[in-house]
């Protein structure tokens, strides 16, 4: 049996410690002592793992049979993260190395000292200096501490792939912060030559694996959105395949690239289609891209907007179908978004300006317990005339509308058809205004 127990100092009180690992999550509240206990069933093989409370989060190295016991000062988290039990020498080296490289330490990293006149040889310096007081560290670690190989080859795996993400990033923080692309040298990029490929390919589902391949695309596409012609989507793969192999890095690589440019830019995706299909290794990608294609298509200005049916706060269930006939200003948002409860003020500007004709504004709270739902509903004053209040405990609506980012808006035509995917923000003020008279107006 494999558990996490623990105890949080000054932790903000009523919140949920939630446990990720592989595709499940398990989830437990706080203690008012600040304890918790975490039975982790079905774990047969050494997994990444995360660990959060209150947005706040950090990454764990669980093995089966682990006891770990985790204590920390909320306040500091970063810095009193601390490990007991079996399991605490690799988890203790992951907690570490987010205090000296990734927190409030002094010791700063590559973003934290680039300037937009930093120039491509200064950026790779800065950065292969940071990398080697990261390999100096784990090096000095494992001699102190029993760290098994496996694990070890994954630290240092981890390091190289930090080191090629930061190397990826300069390329577009310049243009952004300099205003100007920056003019790389033609061997820029042999650094990706460096890179265990082997090692890629046997953990690319992994989180720091999928992070630089998520940087990647940015490589492939340094300037902009995808263009909707095949020969760009032969080209990408042309170039992917000769830095990572024809492999799954690669082609989880493309999956990401694709899978990007979705919302935005679906008539690339449509183009592209097809060469990832017949390139690519592994056929639940293929399928995976197909279906949120698929989906996407349904959710472009003029089709029928997806149907569902929803309780609301008072638990009654309450359809989209029942608004036919008026305007619906549809938002995906939860309690624990932050930028989400930005745009309430807004929203509510919004309510009032609109009462009394026909727009309902319609917010769905995704994967909110009840209780804290409703208390936060109390609290903002959000039940008033106008606005229609659903929680969708699953992912399951939210998921029919493509939604990966929260807060989500979309607007709906009287005829109960899309006609702004997404819609502008509440805080948009004058653009969302006159979306909203348009739609009445059709």
């Amino acid at each position: 049996m494999t558990v996490l127990s623990g105890h949080l100092d000054h932790a903000p009180a009523g919140d949920t410690v939630r446990l990720w690992y592989g595709n499940r999550q398990i989830k437990t509240l706080l203690s008012a002592t600040g304890d918790f206990k975490l039975v982790v069933p079905g774990l047969r093989a050494t997994t990444d793992a995360s660990f959060s409370y209150a947005r706040q989060r950090t990454r764990l190295y669980l093995s089966p049979g682990d006891q770990l016991r985790l204590t920390l000062d909320f306040a500091r988290f970063d810095e009193t993260l601390k490990y007991t039990g079996r399991g605490a020498a690799a988890n203790n080296y992951l907690a570490q190395m987010l205090w000296r490289f990734a927190g409030a330490h002094p010791d700063p990293g590559p973003e934290q000292q680039r300037t937009p006149t930093t120039t491509p040889a200064q950026m790779r310096s800065l950065t292969d200096a940071f990398r080697q007081r990261q390999q100096a560290f784990l090096a000095s670690y494992a001699a102190a501490h029993p760290l098994t190989p496996t694990f070890q080859r994954q630290a240092a795996l981890d390091i190289d792939l930090e080191w090629a993400r930061l190397l990826l990033d300069y390329p577009g923080y310049h243009r952004y912060a300099a205003k100007q692309a920056a003019v790389l040298p033609t061997t820029y990029y042999n650094f990706l030559q460096q890179l265990p490929r082997q090692q890629l390919n046997e953990q690319a589902t992994r989180e720091p694996v999928l992070r630089f391949l998520s940087a990647y695309g940015g490589r492939l596409l340094p300037d902009g959105p995808l263009p909707a012609d095949p020969a760009e989507a032969r080209r990408l793969y042309a170039v992917a395949t000769a830095e990572l192999g024809a492999h799954q890095a690669r082609d989880w690589a493309m999956y990401q690239l694709l899978s990007f440019q979705l919302n935005d830019n679906v008539a690339a995706v449509v183009a592209a289609y097809p060469i990832f299909r017949a390139q690519n290794q592994d056929s639940t990608l293929a399928r995976n891209l197909r279906q949120m294609l698929q989906a996407q298509l349904r959710l472009q200005q003029g089709q029928l907007a997806p149907a569902f049916t929803l309780s609301n706060h008072q638990g009654r269930p309450v359809s989209l179908r029942d608004f036919i006939g008026k305007v619906v200003y549809l938002d995906f948002w939860g309690t624990w978004c932050a930028p989400c409860r930005q745009e309430m003020p807004a929203l509510t500007a919004l309510v009032r300006r609109f009462a009394g004709r026909d727009v309902v504004f319609i917010s769905v709270a995704v994967n909110d317990p009840e209780d804290k739902w409703q208390r936060v509903l109390a609290a903002e004053q959000l039940t008033g005339l106008g606005q229609v209040q659903l929680r969708s405990p699953d992912s399951t609506v939210p998921s029919a509308y493509q939604v990966t980012a929260y807060p989500t808006y979309l607007l709906i035509g009287r005829d109960g058809r899309l006609r702004r995917v997404p819609a502008p923000r509440p805080a948009a003020g004058a653009e969302t205004v006159a979306a909203l008279e348009q739609a009445l107006q059709e």
